[in-house]
């Protein structure tokens, strides 16, 4: 089974909703299908617990000001 870190399936949310959205763009489908498809993609209790995940450990372990980007 592969085990996704909690950035990889954030990540990979994203990626399915930028498709949804890219798919209503290109193919003109109906909006509220869309909606509905975006909710099915964001309403998901693995994606909370990755979001959860990401921001308790960025609050255990926090970077340090040279980690920051520019």
């Amino acid at each position: 089974m592969d085990r996704q870190t909690p950035a990889e399936k954030i990540e990979q949310s994203y990626d399915r909703a930028m498709m949804a959205l890219a798919d209503y763009l290109t193919h003109q489908h109906d909006a509220a299908a869309t909606v509905d498809r975006l909710i099915g993609i964001l309403d998901r209790d693995a994606l909370r617990d990755a979001i959860t995940e990401v921001l308790v450990d960025s609050r255990v372990h926090p970077r340090s000001k040279s980690d920051e980007p520019v």
